[in-house]
C-alpha cells in the first residue's frame, strides 16, 4: 500500500478569489490529512500552501475522490505524484481549468 495519495480536486467557479482546482497530497497512513496542497485560481495562478512548523495543511480529513464527487459542485480525480510535484513547483498552471462536465 502507498503512503500517499494525490488528488486533483474541482470547484465550480465563485469568484476570483476562491481556487478552482485543489492538489492535495493525502497522507493516507495519518487518517487522511493532507501534507502538501496546492490552490489553483481562474486566472491559472499557482499558491503553494505551506504550514511551517506543522506535519500537515488541512484542519480536517481530505475526503475520498468518491466522497468529493457526490456533491455538484465538486468533482476529483487520482492523479500521479509526477504530476502533483508539477503543480507544486510551478507559479502558473498549464493544464486546463474548465469544471469537467
Amino acid at each position: 500500500m502507498y503512503k500517499f495519495e494525490y488528488i486533483k480536486w474541482y470547484w465550480k467557479y465563485t469568484d476570483d478569489e476562491t481556487p478552482v482546482i485543489l492538489f492535495y497530497e493525502v497522507d493516507l497512513e495519518n487518517e487522511r490529512y493532507a501534507t502538501r496542497m496546492v490552490e489553483v485560481f481562474c486566472d491559472k495562478s499557482v499558491r503553494s500552501v505551506k504550514e511551517e512548523g506543522f506535519n500537515f495543511v488541512t484542519e480536517a480529513c481530505v475526503p475520498s475522490v468518491q466522497e468529493i464527487n457526490r456533491e455538484p459542485e465538486f468533482s476529483a480525480e487520482i492523479i500521479s505524484k509526477t504530476e502533483f510535484e508539477e503543480v507544486y513547483n510551478s507559479k502558473k498552471y498549464k493544464g486546463h481549468i474548465e469544471f469537467p462536465k
